[in-house]
């Protein structure tokens, strides 16, 4: 099997970059750059293809939550690279003062890079971050929230790897305490990603050199689920384009 085969297989996400290069994203943060017109790499070879066992192992080892796969690959192939703006999710409820006081969790916090200082600096307690790409440190699952954010999670995992998310949600939060989760609408997901196959729920897409999951949701679909998951009563609070946040509370007793 050659070197590229076996990155994807292991959910490495490559891509080329404009001057011909390609740069490859491994597990735990890891980034490689391949110069072709050298065929030279960032690294040494043996550490690469060191690294790159390790993650096929653990590939086959299992698909909890926190396993390589395929959370961490959807979150290295489909996070969005907000390096000059805030997400429109955490602006939100920073402007509308929901964090204020509030010890929170970012589930799924992807690239989000400016999310952290800018929910401390509209007041709130705490803020812990887990992508298991991006923060892979999961003692912060093991801690108790008022708070858990899951930002355009849901829709880049398919169905059981989806109720894994809603498990983490409920378990993370206090008793009282709200999510708030925010999904692709169905029209981007249908008319902005090159479809591969149309699944059961959802779609396999085209991502660089490697497929993900990905569903869009209407407005209505997402409280279904939420209600089908979590139980109690939630309800939309908002949605950017066609994009829908939802937010639910735990129940107190």
């Amino acid at each position: 099997m050659k070197l590229s085969e076996k990155m994807i297989c292991a959910g490495w996400a490559i891509s080329r970059e404009k001057n011909g290069s390609f740069t490859v994203y491994g597990s735990a943060s890891q980034k490689f750059r391949y110069d072709a017109r050298q065929n030279r790499w960032s690294e040494d070879l043996q550490t690469i293809e060191l690294s790159l066992e390790q993650d096929l192992d653990e590939n086959t080892e299992g698909n909890d939550f926190t396993g390589k796969y395929p959370f961490v690959v959807s979150s290295r192939l489909t996070a969005l690279d907000h390096s000059k703006n805030l997400s429109q999710p955490v602006r939100y409820l920073c402007q509308e003062g929901l964090v204020s006081g509030k010890s929170i969790l970012h589930l799924g916090t992807g690239l989000d890079r400016y999310a952290k200082d800018a929910l401390l600096q509209a007041g709130s307690s705490t803020v812990a971050d887990y992508d298991p790409n991006f923060y892979p440190d999961t003692s912060v699952l093991a801690q108790h929230y008022d708070i858990v954010m899951a930002h355009y999670v849901l829709n880049i995992l398919p169905p059981v790897d989806r109720k894994k998310v809603y498990h983490t949600i409920s378990k993370t939060l206090i008793n009282g305490g709200v999510a708030y989760m925010t999904v692709q609408g169905v029209w981007p997901v249908e008319h902005k990603y090159d479809i591969i196959k149309a699944l059961e729920d959802g779609y396999l897409i085209k991502s660089g050199f490697n497929s993900t999951f990905r569903k869009g949701y209407s407005s209505e679909e997402l409280l279904r689920e939420i209600l089908s998951e979590l139980g109690g009563h939630s309800r939309v609070i908002t949605t950017f384009y066609s994009n829908t946040m939802a937010v639910w509370r735990k129940n107190e007793f």
